[in-house]
């Protein structure tokens, strides 16, 4: 997931500002929820369209592809077969190449820069839902780092607003992440991160950098 960078003068008015520097469950919540606003709706497939399907595909590309396919996310169109002989450690095989391209399903949700390359350009993706923090869980005691005062903090959250076709069984399993945010209307999920005290209030350490 890509960081965002959030100005100082938007989180002002995102977490308000307080004199106490003891963190309130108030301000704690709006930071954490500041966080997720910038990472929401979150591109769970990363992808360039028209594509097709990938010889070295690391992030599962193909078969979030495939699957999306088949609930009319994407078109599918096969445009190869390639015959793979028997070898001493696997059988024989064949491999299938398809095109892929977004349907009119599949425009609604795609974002041309839903990610940044080193090099300043972006690639396109599938982004969707809305995450909301239900509950601040645990606030650590205020620490001193690099002249700013912190402190850890446990938060749960939901992801909701996400498209009927997320719920498909092959869906889910085809793209990292999706079964986990699809169940947390029933199990939230949580994570612990530092809250950083700065002169505009309590603000998540991810919306800090740089």
């Amino acid at each position: 997931m890509d960081r965002k960078i959030i100005p100082l003068a938007l989180l002002a008015t995102l977490v308000g500002c307080s004199d106490n520097q003891q963190p309130r469950e108030a301000d704690l919540r709006q930071a954490a929820q500041a966080y997720l606003d910038s990472q929401y709706p979150h591109c769970f497939v990363i992808s360039a369209f028209p594509t097709r399907t990938r010889d070295f595909d690391v992030e599962g590309t193909n078969q979030a592809l495939h699957a999306l396919a088949q609930v009319g996310v994407v078109s599918e169109r096969e445009v190869a077969r390639t015959e793979v002989p028997e070898r001493l450690w696997q059988p024989a095989r064949t491999d299938i190449y398809y095109a892929y391209d977004l349907t009119d399903e599949g425009r609604r949700y795609y974002k041309a820069d839903a990610r940044r390359k080193a090099n300043g350009t972006s690639t396109g993706g599938l982004c969707f839902g809305k995450a909301q923090v239900t509950a601040i869980n645990s606030v650590g005691k205020p620490t001193e780092q690099d002249g700013r005062k912190q402190s850890q903090v446990s938060y749960s959250y939901q992801v909701n607003e996400l498209p009927t076709w997320a719920s498909d069984a092959a869906v889910q399993a085809g793209i990292a992440g999706l079964g986990q945010a699809a169940a947390s209307a029933a199990k939230p999920l949580e994570e612990t991160r530092a809250m950083v005290l700065t002169d505009h209030g309590w603000v998540h350490e991810q919306l800090l950098a740089n």
